[in-house]
């Protein structure tokens, strides 16, 4: 669990706007008397400005480069340059098998939010609310002792949860990321060990595009695999927490690795790179 005491590293400070590196774990902005970054960072620069806006966001378990207005004309220069894709972001992602060179290159999707949900899904372009989804996807590495692959990802589009569906849709989804069908993590010692509920989490059911998620992507595993995924809605929720073998995780192995934007006070160019690398583990 995170201190709340520790500060948020910042990694550029521009008087008018900061970048700094959001920890997995928290949200970016959360409902009123729940911690999130923003509240921390409220209190962290309390002396300095009580103005603080988001033009971009990142999941609650996900780490990495994040930018911050701490001035309104700043927050929207800066919100203009996302609308135009004149902000550049880049993401490393540990993700489950071996991805080929003809699965790499220009990925689109369409995609929509489920209604009521905090999940999206693939659809097809004709599809009442599809919304195109681009991403350049190239391999770092392949690392054949754990079988998985590190990927680096550069989104063309915002859309929510983009880049965990695309990667789960190819076969391929992001260690830890359940809620997509990476119902895997790996332990310290590079192990695969399946996720458990919490003593207290009730048996739900997870959305149809989940449920479809997980089977297809077992069936490019392997015929067992797909036959343990038909048969159930959640079984990643559904198996008991045994001590250990499996743990709650909050991050998954995803992260905003660097972000190229225009200053929003004397528009040169900006370069921040996260200050941590990806762990290999949740």
């Amino acid at each position: 669990m995170r201190n709340s005491n520790q500060n948020i590293k910042i990694l550029w400070d521009g008087n008018a706007a900061l970048v700094v590196h959001k920890p997995a774990g928290i949200a970016t902005q959360a409902a009123e008397g729940i911690e999130s970054l923003e509240t921390l960072l409220r209190t962290q620069f309390a002396e300095r400005t009580d103005y603080l806006a988001f033009p971009h966001r990142l999941d609650r378990p996900v780490s990495g480069v994040l930018l911050v207005a701490t001035r309104k004309r700043a927050a929207r220069l800066l919100s203009e340059q996302f609308a135009s894709r004149k902000v550049t972001k880049t993401y490393h992602a540990w993700v489950m098998g071996q991805v080929h060179a003809q699965q790499l290159g220009h990925w689109v999707d369409h995609m929509r939010k489920i209604t009521n949900q905090s999940q999206a899904e693939i659809v097809q372009p004709s599809s009442q609310g599809a919304r195109v989804a681009e991403t350049k996807v190239s391999l770092r590495m392949y690392d054949s002792a754990t079988n998985r692959s590190l990927l680096e990802l550069s989104p063309l589009t915002g859309r929510m949860h983009q880049l965990r569906l695309q990667t789960a849709q190819r076969g391929f989804p992001i260690i830890g990321d359940w809620q997509y069908g990476g119902q895997k993590i790996v332990d310290e010692s590079g192990k695969f060990v399946e996720i458990g509920k919490k003593p207290d989490q009730t048996r739900r059911e997870v959305p149809y595009s989940a449920t479809r998620l997980n089977n297809e992507t077992a069936q490019k595993r392997g015929s067992s695999e797909a036959q343990n995924a038909s048969e159930g809605t959640a079984s990643e929720l559904e198996t008991p927490v045994t001590e250990g073998n499996t743990r709650h995780v909050d991050r998954i192995l995803l992260q905003a690795h660097q972000i190229e934007f225009h200053d929003p006070t004397n528009g040169t160019l900006k370069t921040v790179t996260a200050s941590e690398e990806l762990p290999q583990s949740v």
